[in-house]
């Protein structure tokens, strides 16, 4: 998991760093008064990883490889976004 940290001044600004986190698809985890924790899943893969996953392992796996290949990409792809207050 990749792991940002954000900093801000006041209470304000925190609030507002959040509610615009939130407005760009991260999701609220934990907040107390000086810090808040933001998560945000990866994406489903490429359309280029995609295809040379089924290329190399449709004839076997049935498409299943290109499930798995989603999964790994969702999963591994987790970022965290922490906001801290000064």
């Amino acid at each position: 998991m990749k792991t940002s940290i954000k900093r801000v001044k006041t209470s304000t600004e925190l609030e507002q760093a959040i509610e615009d986190a939130q407005a760009e698809g991260w999701k609220l985890e934990n907040s107390s008064d000086n810090v808040a924790s933001l998560t945000k899943n990866g994406t489903l893969g490429g359309l280029a990883g995609h295809t040379l996953v089924f290329i190399t392992t449709c004839w076997f796996t049935f498409g299943l490889g290109n499930v798995a290949f989603a999964l790994y990409r969702y999963i591994s792809g987790k970022h965290e976004l922490r906001i801290k207050m000064r």
